[in-house]
């Protein structure tokens, strides 16, 4: 069945929640329903946990985001409450209150990306798969609210290649920010995330978590500020036919 898989990793100074995507096959991707469930599970864990780790149980895919078979098969109404609920995950994703930290083994294309580049860090294991926005490549312009996310975490050079869908190898994602790490087995990818978090955690939380909002803060204005259009065009785009053949792009890849 389809979910979430939840465990906990206790540090000296804090308690880590591991949230575990294992969504659709074969390429780890979400519907509506797991969508909305993972950012449930996500702000339920950050009740009690100090930081929250997001992993995949596909060894192959971190995530490649929202699952184009079932969008294909999809009434309208569907698809354009599916496209609502993704563009509304950014904004809640960018306010999620707690240090968040993905780690990624396998491909994170797509809303996989997209997922990735909200937490605060991101790490990436060696010759596993390519990270990278390919809406553009599919079809299917880039909403806004991502557009905002991606000038805040890559060079400035390489914001265009991201947008228009380049798939980055692990070193080149870091060379351009879109990463933090690339460790080259799953060993050394999962302590160097614990080592983050231990650094973390160091801090007087009291005075971290106020200054991490702030960071954020201008981001989240952005993205909230430009919320009501993005979800305006996307529901004009899921009626025009370039939708339709970008869906079929996307399923014939899952």
């Amino acid at each position: 069945m389809p979910g979430f898989q939840t465990s906990t990793i206790q540090r000296k100074n804090g308690l880590i929640a591991v949230l575990t995507i294992d969504a659709l096959s074969p390429n780890n991707t979400l519907n509506k329903d797991l969508l909305t469930q993972f950012i449930d599970k996500l702000y339920e864990l950050g009740k009690s946990a100090d930081g929250v780790l997001v992993n995949s149980a596909n060894p192959k895919f971190f995530s490649n985001g929202l699952d184009g078979k079932f969008l294909l098969e999809s009434d309208e109404k569907t698809r354009i409450e599916t496209i609502t609920e993704m563009i509304r995950a950014y904004g809640k994703l960018i306010a999620f209150g707690k240090p968040w930290i993905v780690e990624i083994a396998g491909h994170a294309m797509a809303g996989g990306a997209v997922i990735s580049s909200c937490a605060d860090y991101r790490y990436m294991q060696a010759n596993s798969g390519r990270i990278g926005f390919s809406e553009l490549a599919v079809g299917l312009p880039l909403p806004l609210c991502y557009i905002h996310g991606i000038h805040r975490i890559v060079v400035p050079v390489a914001v265009r290649s991201v947008i228009e869908g380049t798939a980055y190898k692990p070193e080149e994602a870091l060379e351009i920010g879109l990463i933090d790490g690339v460790l080259e087995d799953a060993e050394k990818l999962r302590s160097t995330v614990l080592k983050r978090f231990d650094g973390i955690f160091r801090m007087e939380q009291d005075a971290f978590l106020p200054t991490r909002a702030l960071y954020r803060k201008d981001l989240l204005n952005s993205v909230q500020r430009d919320e009501a259009e993005d979800i305006r065009l996307a529901a004009q785009l899921v009626k025009q036919p370039v939708f339709e053949r970008a869906m079929r792009n996307i399923a014939g890849r899952n």
